[in-house]
């Protein structure tokens, strides 16, 4: 009974969802929504930005906006997706802008396609919205705007009088059916709500370019049916044309044009014809007026060979071009990772810890330019792009390395090719868990045998970069121990984050100025303060601006109901972690295996304590623990995983991968 009942429910609802956008009414029907709702009446871009923001926008700790609609899905591009919505802002207030062509510049992978997905979901989950509706006059091959059957002589009336923006014209069809069919009785046109969707063909078009493409202009503009090609212009317009071309389908919305310039010139002529002037020409047969946001998308390659034609010029004039590039925030990239495997096949592979954030490492460093500016190095730029502050830098030193190498992102390593390293791993592996040393040796594996990148210098270049790589991975290896040393460690590091978030909060509040009455505990306070923020570089001057981004990042955290841990902020616990961690010297002291037998049992146990709190409290399992522990009291001898060789490869000096011990617990 209850299965019946629940096939009953499921058919109910998946038919309550098919018809509870259905609408029909007349134009008059229409016309008089309009007028008690003039925010009805909108063009394509002010939708666009409409089913942006409709998710909802925060402010983040430094005080920009955060767009929920991109966030879980787009990662580590925070500027580019600024840049779109500054865009599609200014194209609602229907400034001058909304007549160019947006195009997304970045490399292979970088999240070019993936935004414009998330933009065309967006339109039409927004148009399923009584806020988002859209209505067209029913039967129309375009979605036309039914405000098209009010004659111009009375369109700035309207305006003035109920702020109702019209522009446009009737297409051909729909003309020749509202004097055949209605023979012009306006009032009784039939309207109806349409729902945008992408399969189905409605507001939303794709087209993906190819050189030669010789259906090109056909797909574009749409298809003629030669059995109605005689008559009078007028009739051959309303009916010989379909009007089932991609510029028709995404008529009120949106279309995408893949790889743009490998399209034939004919084609792009035609999209500056639409961005312009906002029409599609019909051969001897006039033109339409088209309403819809033209997003395209390149390489730099692509695009730089046609800026240098001669005939590009006019088109080149039309295209705001925003840069897509790839991350070069490590957080950032493992949070690509983590989707990606979500999303794959690979999630049930075990991963130790670190694993992803090494293949981020040199994924990055990939995407740096080898050149040196200023002596930073390629490890302190990736934490300074990160959000940590190597020592001798300070904030104000971000913008300055973005200013210094502007290229950086736009060419690399890309997220697709490490996760398919990641999966020939995994399919081939020995061992039962993917170690990062592992996933190093397959990304620079996998770069050699590339015959695009055999050369001496890429030899050398990505043998730099493992080097670059192993030796972040020694660092961090070193602190996950230095971390699990001491049972107490969280407890005492919580202590002085919730202490330090609380000084920030009163500074904030009073603006930093102290009061007689509570002068000793402030000032025990504002030197603590200071120790931690000296150790990473937070200058005097910088200090109110520091705190001013913890106070905003503790309440954006606190509005979610997350709590603010010590390592939810970088700077803030390499603070803390350079405060109370124990020393290398100490740390290879504790882990160097005793010369006397009586000593062995303390050290033992010592170990075996780091062990547990690494598998309880880090993520590790025994196995990758224990091969941590030994990696980690082998570095801290001085003693190298990888040793290059001279002819440019490599030998490992360390096991790639784990396996489980044998029935003598030896691996």
């Amino acid at each position: 009974m209850s299965s019946n009942f629940s096939i009953d429910s499921i058919i109910e609802k998946s038919q309550s969802e098919h018809t509870k956008y259905e609408w029909e009414g007349t134009f008059r029907d229409y016309l008089t929504m309009v007028i008690e709702n003039p925010s009805l009446s909108r063009l394509s871009h002010s939708l666009v930005h409409e089913s942006i923001t409709s998710q909802g926008i925060e402010i983040d700790e430094k005080g920009r906006e955060v767009y929920s609609l991109f966030e879980d899905n787009i990662f580590g591009l925070d500027e580019t997706i600024d840049r779109i919505v500054r865009y599609f802002a200014a194209s609602a207030k229907r400034l001058e802008v909304r007549k160019r062509i947006l195009l997304l510049l970045g490399p292979p992978a970088s999240g070019k396609s993936s935004v414009v997905d998330i933009l065309k979901r967006a339109l039409e989950d927004y148009s399923k919205t009584s806020n988002g509706a859209v209505y067209a006059i029913k039967g129309c091959p375009m979605q036309e705007d039914p405000l098209h059957l009010v004659p111009k002589v009375l369109r700035q009336s309207l305006f003035d009088s109920h702020g109702i923006y019209i522009e446009g014209d009737l297409c051909p069809r729909c003309l020749y059916m509202v004097r055949t069919e209605h023979l012009n009785d306006l009032e009784k046109v039939p309207v109806e709500r349409v729902i945008f969707s992408e399969p189905e063909a409605v507001g939303i078009g794709m087209f993906v370019a190819t050189d030669p493409n010789p259906d090109g202009a056909t797909s574009l503009i749409g298809s003629v049916d030669p059995e109605q090609l005689a008559g009078d212009r007028g009739k051959v317009a309303g009916k010989a044309f379909r009007l089932d071309g991609e510029l028709n389908i995404a008529n009120r919305g949106l279309i995408e044009f893949v790889e743009m310039f490998k399209a034939d010139r004919h084609l792009l002529t035609t999209l500056l014809g639409l961005a312009q002037e906002q029409i599609i020409k019909n051969e001897k047969f006039g033109s339409l007026y088209a309403d819809e946001v033209i997003i395209g998308h390149s390489n730099e390659k692509d695009f730089d060979a046609f800026a240098l034609e001669p005939t590009s010029e006019a088109l080149r004039d039309r295209i705001v071009a925003i840069q897509v590039p790839y991350t070069l925030k490590v957080s950032e990239e493992v949070k690509i990772y983590q989707k990606m495997m979500k999303d794959s096949n690979l999630e049930g592979i075990e991963l130790a810890p670190l694993t992803l954030t090494m293949a981020s490492v040199f994924t990055i460093l990939s995407r740096f330019e080898d050149r040196v500016q200023g002596g930073i190095t390629l490890i302190d730029k990736m934490h300074l792009y990160d959000g940590e502050l190597p020592k001798g830098y300070s904030l104000s030193d971000i913008q300055e390395v973005k200013r210094r190498y502007p290229n950086e992102g736009m060419f690399g390593i890309s997220p697709r090719y490490t996760m398919n390293r990641i999966g020939v791993l995994a399919s081939s592996i020995s061992g039962n868990c993917i170690t990062p040393l592992a996933v190093l040796d397959s990304l620079w594996k996998g770069q050699m045998e590339n015959v695009s990148t055999d050369t001496a210098d890429n030899l050398s270049r990505y043998t730099l970069l493992l080097q670059e790589g192993v030796n972040e991975y020694s660092r961090l290896a070193i602190k996950e121990v230095q971390r699990a040393y001491d049972s107490a460690f969280e407890d005492t590091a919580q202590m002085l984050v919730d202490g330090y978030v609380k000084g920030a909060a009163e500074h904030v509040r009073d603006g930093g100025i102290r009061t007689s009455a509570r002068e000793d505990t402030v000032h025990l306070r504002e030197q603590d303060m200071r120790e931690m923020e000296r150790v990473i570089g937070v200058t005097e001057r910088d200090k109110d601006q520091f705190r001013k981004e913890i106070n905003l990042f503790a309440n954006k955290l606190e509005e979610k109901e997350i709590k603010f841990t010590y390592l939810a902020e970088p700077r803030l616990r390499n603070a803390i972690e350079e405060r109370l961690l124990p020393t290398r010297r100490n740390l290879e002291r504790s882990l160097a295996r005793p010369r006397f037998a009586k000593q062995r049992a303390e050290w033992s146990q010592r170990r075996a304590a780091i062990i547990s709190r690494l598998v309880l409290s880090y993520g590790y399992s025994d196995l990758s623990a224990r091969d941590l522990l030994d990696f980690v009291t082998e570095v801290l001898k001085k003693k190298s995983a990888i040793k290059i060789l001279k002819h440019g490869g490599i030998e490992w000096l360390w096991p790639l991968y784990l396996s489980p011990p044998d029935a003598n617990g030896e691996n």
